[in-house]
């Protein structure tokens, strides 16, 4: 009998733009929790790259912490859609934006000390400049303290 094997995941679509005066990244996956951690760490190491600020990447990696997970671990959808991006020009926020393919409302609860879950909205509530939800797709935003 031959010996089993497995063949690679394919690599997930990505498109990683770096400029002057802006960084975005793209990247479309499939639900799972491992995701997590590899979009936190590439989207703060993009975001230092750019120029970004340690406090702020370590709270835009927070907020994609919570955001994804909700996504991989509530959502609908085979691939789920990640981008994060910032652009000097425009305005001074990072703008992160997840889509799940799920249309329902989220809500912003209130845990018990106690709690091992529930946090996540929560924090995002508590650390965004904004955050809202259009259609399936959840985004917030995060100050980065500079002027446009």
């Amino acid at each position: 009998m031959p010996p089993t094997t497995r063949s690679a995941t394919p690599a997930p679509p990505t498109a990683v733009d770096i400029q002057d005066d802006a960084v975005r990244l793209d990247i479309s996956f499939r639900p799972h929790t491992r995701r997590v951690a590899h979009l936190r760490h590439i989207a703060g190491s993009l975001l230092a790259e750019g120029g970004i600020g340690q406090d702020v990447v370590e709270t835009v990696q927070l907020l994609v912490s919570e955001i994804v997970t909700n996504a991989v671990v509530h959502g609908h959808t085979d691939r789920v859609r990640f981008s994060v991006s910032y652009d000097r020009s425009g305005r001074d926020d990072v703008l992160i934006e997840v889509d799940d393919g799920h249309p329902a409302r989220i809500k912003v609860r209130s845990p018990e000390s106690d709690d091992e879950t529930g946090r996540g909205m929560f924090l995002v509530d508590a650390l965004a400049r904004a955050w809202g939800r259009h259609g399936t797709r959840t985004w917030c935003t995060v100050a980065t303290g500079e002027a446009p």
